[in-house]
């Protein structure tokens, strides 16, 4: 069970019984929406969160949500390699939010635009974790398929985690995965030990500024000003 879209489901059943009383029509849009939000709620499992060193051979962290250029990924480090698993693509993510809500917006105008929005979050939440399901039941985790994407950590430059963004850096491709916030504590030093030297945090890098722009002062020393004599 989904609380936060159960919750959302029950709110905007009030709100469509409140408005349907002063504009019944209203209620062919919005009473179906609000009882499948509450259906969605009720039927959705709860991501499984952050999973460091599960008991699946070879696999060392797993991250149950990345979002990356508008698609939702599962992050999945192993021993030498990322394995992206595409949740959903950005059909879901916006287009069909996007639809719902201008479909609502038809209907109920401001109001309905709202439904019709969490609407369309609920059944992204939805499809999304009937996706990740799907990955566990097959074990599917290191396999990559249509839609997934393969990094090697050989190929990597650098991997950069300032606050809910990982960045992996190359010579030939570089992106960033955006995270939930409270991942970013937990997952740091795992990270670290992963990759070692080519981990770096917001804190190492800044650290590595600082310490480059006070050798640069040492080497650099700025001189006395000249003093010149009044007339």
């Amino acid at each position: 069970m989904r609380k936060n879209i159960l919750a959302g489901g029950v709110t905007l059943l009030a709100v469509a019984i409140i408005f349907g009383l002063s504009y019944p029509d209203g209620l062919l849009f919005s009473l179906p929406l609000a009882v499948l939000n509450i259906i969605l709620g009720l039927v959705t499992k709860a991501p499984p969160g952050l999973e460091v060193q599960p008991r699946t051979g070879g696999i060392r962290l797993v991250i149950d949500r990345g979002v990356v250029r508008a698609s939702i990924y599962q992050l999945v480090f192993t021993d030498f390699k990322l394995v992206l698993k595409r949740l959903s693509s950005a059909n879901v993510t916006i287009i069909l939010p996007l639809m719902l809500a201008v479909l609502g917006f038809l209907f109920l105008f401001i109001i309905g635009a709202l439904i019709g929005g969490i609407t369309g979050f609920s059944l992204q939440e939805f499809l999304t974790q009937r996706m990740r399901n799907k990955v566990e039941n097959e074990a599917a985790l290191t396999v990559v398929g249509p839609g997934d994407i393969e990094v090697r950590y050989d190929d990597l430059s650098e991997i950069r985690l300032a606050k809910n963004r990982l960045f992996l850096l190359s010579e030939t491709n570089s992106f960033a995965a955006s995270l939930p916030r409270r991942y970013s504590g937990r997952i740091s030093p795992v990270l670290a030990k992963i990759f070692g030297s080519k981990f770096r945090t917001e804190e190492s890098l800044g650290a590595a500024e600082a310490a480059e722009k006070e050798d640069e002062k040492r080497q650099h020393p700025r001189s006395d000003r000249g003093k010149f004599s009044r007339r």
